[in-house]
């Protein structure tokens, strides 16, 4: 899949599509089928609707695949004031907040607000969801165990770092809130490692089963 980010111009809204990152969870065009229309060429038409309207969905898109540049003087696009992954049951954790995607290195890779980040072990974009957890088979709900780590107190205004480690988990840096697929449950931490084998008995925390599997990546 290329891994080009696609521009569409409007008169009073610019959207961008950042193919690779699109896991087809389609709130975009249930949001609004007149801009969306995956079986148009080309699927996006920003003058086919009100731009703030756009906006507005465009923001629901959970894996940052859309982005939006108003032409108007209309609002761009606020950097939330709280971090959260939230569980989506056999499939991907949704990150949300003032997110950094942080390398083995050190280096910052990339600055978001809104992230899918896979946690079955296979997908082929790590560390986003590519949609491959449908083809594997993956099981997980989206409810948090029993086992979990104790709550720590948050700070506000933090940003979060996400760094990948090679052959295993998501470690996160910085205050974050994990919810519950449905909201009724969270965990607040300051430091946490989320699996990302796929493996993991207490999901979606690491317990370092990814050793015992032999799970690889980079």
């Amino acid at each position: 899949m290329s891994d080009k980010i696609r521009e569409y111009e409007g008169k009073n809204i610019t959207i961008k599509f950042h193919a690779k990152r699109c896991i087809h969870a389609e709130e975009c065009v249930h949001g609004m089928p007149g801009v969306f229309e995956k079986d148009r060429r080309p699927w996006i038409d920003p003058d086919a609707g009100d731009a703030e309207k756009a906006a507005e969905v465009v923001l629901r898109c959970p894996t940052g695949a859309l982005k939006f540049e108003r032409k108007d003087g209309g609002s761009e696009e606020p950097t939330p004031t709280e971090n959260t992954v939230r569980l989506e049951a056999n499939g991907p954790a949704y990150a949300k907040g003032d997110l950094q995607i942080v390398d083995s290195e050190g280096t910052l890779t990339l600055s978001d607000t809104r992230i899918a980040l896979c946690r079955c072990g296979a997908s082929e974009n790590k560390p986003f969801c590519d949609g491959k957890h449908e083809d594997a088979g993956f099981r997980a709900s989206g409810d948090l165990p029993e086992d979990r780590p104790d709550n720590q107190p948050l700070v506000s205004g933090e940003g979060l770092a996400v760094s990948p480690f090679a052959n295993g988990p998501l470690l996160l840096k910085g205050s974050v809130t994990v919810r519950s697929a449905d909201g009724a449950d969270e965990v607040t931490r300051v430091q946490v490692a989320l699996c990302r084998c796929g493996a993991s008995n207490k999901k979606p925390f690491c317990d370092g089963t990814h050793k015992e599997i032999g799970f690889t990546t980079e």
